[in-house]
């Protein structure tokens, strides 16, 4: 529905000049179509057959996925992903549609010559369908904006390799289509300034709590290497903020959540932490996640419900979730910022190791 509507507005209210602008993809992680087993399924079986997400032995990995995991998890997930819909589909897919919109507003009203679109990684509406789409158009130059702040080769390498793997397939579109790619921004002043103000606002409403915590999704820790600075960008990304917020480093922790299987993954856990506060005097807290820009399963369900059972059980006595910056101007600030001065922020995703 908010895809139609975005559509619909696209058409209608801007004047396109395909040989002089430029197409910005902002790309997010992806959901499922529906809420239910068989479209979860579908898409856990795309997600977790991305070799950058899991690097086992495909003779080992794909027999467990498909005989064991596609047949328990889907029905589980699908309960969740119940749980946050909206009527505008998954909270992501809503987010991001809402963020487009809002910078499609904003560049209508300048001279820059940008046309802003969705794309997901996995599911829909596909990378693969959107180039397909504005090459038809007769468009000549696409940005990748992937909305991950922090570089990771699960999530922006995979979203380079998938790019890649698609022009291979479609050589006719590789030649005619120049695509330039944004790596990050996880110390962008902007994003910056933006989620410490997002901060202050909801704690001039909800009050100071004793810790805060900078929770970021987790990566098994072999992982890391000299291609993988996903860590180290979250740890600069936190204190940044922090220091923007004149915090002391008593005043906050950086955690890692989404733990998945049994292997080490980057520490400190997210759970754990959350288990010992209350043993040591810590009983209010808020939690805000710096790597993910628009609210999804992961910030709605993980972080706002089941942290919070689980902080509560624990002992504590305060909890707050804080918000994603979603459709928060501080963040289309940024957004504009990386858009008009793409330039200052591209890499070379053919060549990413």
């Amino acid at each position: 529905k908010i895809h139609k509507t975005l559509t619909l507005f696209y058409n209608s209210s801007m004047t396109v000049d395909t040989e002089n602008s430029t197409v910005v993809l902002l790309v997010n992680l992806g959901t499922p179509n529906q809420p239910n087993t068989e479209q979860v399924r579908i898409y856990l079986r795309e997600f977790l057959s991305d070799k950058d997400v899991i690097r086992l032995p495909r003779i080992f990995w794909l027999p467990l996925l498909h005989l064991i995991i596609l047949r328990i998890r889907p029905k589980k997930s699908a309960a969740l992903y119940r749980k946050v819909w909206t009527e505008w589909g998954s909270p992501l897919l809503y987010n991001t549609f809402l963020q487009c919109g809002k910078l499609r507003q904003i560049f209508k009203n300048t001279d820059h010559n940008f046309i802003i679109d969705v794309a997901m990684r996995y599911g829909n509406p596909s990378i693969h369908s959107k180039l397909i789409e504005y090459h038809s158009l007769g468009h000549k130059k696409i940005l990748i904006l992937p909305m991950f702040p922090q570089y990771s080769t699960t999530t922006t390498k995979s979203i380079a390799n998938k790019l890649k793997l698609i022009l291979q397939n479609n050589p006719e579109i590789d030649k005619q289509l120049d695509i330039s790619f944004i790596k990050d921004f996880h110390d962008n002043p902007k994003y910056i300034s933006a989620s410490a103000n997002h901060i202050r606002e909801f704690q001039l409403k909800n009050g100071v709590p004793q810790k805060l915590l900078f929770s970021f999704h987790g990566i098994p820790k072999s992982y890391i290497a000299k291609n993988e600075p996903y860590q180290e960008q979250c740890l600069i990304t936190a204190k940044l903020i922090a220091k923007e917020l004149n915090l002391n480093e008593g005043d906050f922790d950086i955690v890692f959540q989404s733990r998945f299987g049994k292997a080490e993954w980057i520490q400190p856990y997210l759970a754990q932490t959350l288990e010992a506060y209350p043993s040591q005097g810590i009983k209010d807290i808020q939690v805000f996640c710096p790597g993910f820009v628009s609210d999804c399963l992961e910030t709605i369900e993980e972080i706002g419900e089941e942290s919070k059972e689980l902080f509560i059980d624990a002992g504590g006595l305060t909890y707050h979730f804080i918000p994603c910056l979603n459709g928060n101007k501080g963040l289309l600030d940024t957004l504009n910022e990386l858009i008009i001065n793409n330039k200052r922020h591209l890499i070379d995703y053919k060549n990413l190791s």
